[in-house]
């Protein structure tokens, strides 16, 4: 929507001989906006499902580690708690998603179709990480950022582990962590802080657990949930979900399920209401 759009009335209605542009859209947003000031709004807002993310990615000696959140919101409704961010592109390389939950599956499965076709054309080559990230740029940046798909692009091929972000807007960048989201501030805090080259997977994945637990729990969008995926020359392996300790839920300490005869009942009434009863007919279904 194009809340901020000014195009005069006359402009909308004027006809346009023989073009095919059609402003009726944005004169229709141009309503909702309107309408959404009246009713206390300064902008009419769209209520889309947003994955409100925490995901986080790191390079170490021998492989590349993710982990993503699994909470999706809708405006301020939790819509899913269990919603996987972590998407397969090939079996090598998998990428975690922030933005609209429907803009990156959309992305990815497509993604993933046309790598599956390189790699059939190709006598069984293996994509690679980087041609992944550049195919999803030269899509992304047709769209200027109006596709919301922000992607951490991970694995390992034949030239290493690599890991390469993906903006909406069709930037792309080669780093060694990285972390995106609306909780990304809190996750990049830590990974600044503990990243070192040449780590062990061991301190790597515990960098990239404490860098998404700190991204959950200071943001409100991302919880619930985390997993994580290992990628090696060896192969990958998936992990999940994991619930933080501040994620789990709180168990009442009293019980508060009454016994019959604890409330007093003052006085009854008794009423008689007649009731037709009818014949059951089945009706088979026609194929």
């Amino acid at each position: 929507m194009y809340p901020t759009a000014k195009l005069s009335k006359e402009l909308l209605n004027t006809p346009l001989c023989g073009s095919t542009f059609d402003y009726s859209a944005v004169e229709r947003n141009l309503a909702f906006n309107e309408l959404a000031i009246k009713n206390g709004d300064k902008e009419c807002k769209e209520n889309i499902l947003s994955t409100g993310t925490t995901i986080v990615a790191s390079v170490y000696k021998d492989g590349v580690i993710v982990g993503a959140d699994s909470r999706s919101t809708m405006g301020n409704i939790v819509a899913n708690k269990n919603s996987l961010k972590l998407h397969r592109i090939t079996d090598s390389i998998y990428a975690a998603g922030a933005g609209g939950a429907a803009d990156l599956e959309k992305v990815t499965r497509m993604m993933e179709g046309e790598l599956e076709l390189f790699e059939l054309n190709n006598e069984g080559k293996k994509a690679r990480v980087m041609m992944a990230g550049r195919r999803l740029r030269q899509y992304l940046f047709q769209y200027q950022g109006h596709v919301k798909a922000y992607l951490l692009v991970c694995g390992v091929d034949a030239t290493g582990a690599h890991l390469f972000e993906v903006s909406a807007t069709g930037g792309g960048y080669l780093k060694p962590f990285s972390a995106d989201g609306s909780g990304s501030l809190c996750a990049m805090a830590e990974l600044e802080s503990g990243f070192k080259p040449d780590m062990t997977e061991d301190e790597c994945r515990k960098l990239v657990i404490k860098s998404l637990e700190a991204g959950m729990h200071g943001d409100d969008s991302s919880g619930n949930t985390y997993y994580i995926a290992t990628f090696t020359k060896n192969g990958k392996k998936m992990e999940g979900p994991f619930t933080p300790t501040f994620c789990k839920r709180y168990e009442l300490e009293g019980k508060y399920i009454f016994e019959p005869g604890t409330t007093t009942i003052l006085k009854t009434k008794e009423l008689q209401k007649e009731v037709d009863v009818c014949g059951t007919f089945v009706t088979p279904m026609e194929t």
